[in-house]
């Protein structure tokens, strides 16, 4: 039996940000998972019962809001950010790098999953300016 955690009311997408690893995890439903490299920056994270695509993690994320988010968002993380409007601003950051055929797939993927959950980057820790 799947539970979908997306479609409960009581369930909020949002993506944690890791201080110790520098990293953005989001994850649908919380059970054994399979995390797969795709380069720098994106990992996807597969379920191990049936291999579908359950979240993804973004690593660098402070470093990255510092260098590419900060001028537009202000020197402080907002209350939340939509991961939406990070990947693509990773994708276009990272241009022509992401546009090798698996990892287009890779990050069209997680770029999906992120606007379909109408997940939120929430509790990101204050970036000194």
């Amino acid at each position: 039996m799947k539970l979908d955690l997306v479609a409960s009311k009581d369930y909020e997408p949002t993506a944690i940000y890791y201080e110790d690893s520098d990293s953005l995890e989001y994850l649908r439903v919380s059970s054994p998972a399979i995390y797969r490299r795709i380069d720098a920056v994106l990992t996807l994270i597969f379920s191990m019962e049936d291999r579908s695509l359950v979240g993804f993690k973004l690593k660098g994320f402070k470093n990255f809001y510092i260098r590419k988010l900060q001028n537009r968002l202000g020197s402080n993380c907002p209350d939340f950010i939509e991961l939406v409007d990070v990947l693509q601003e990773v994708t276009q950051t990272l241009g022509k790098q992401v546009f090798e055929e698996k990892k287009k797939s890779a990050y069209h993927s997680a770029l999906e999953m992120a606007a379909k959950d109408k997940v939120h980057v929430r509790d990101f820790p204050r970036i000194a300016s």
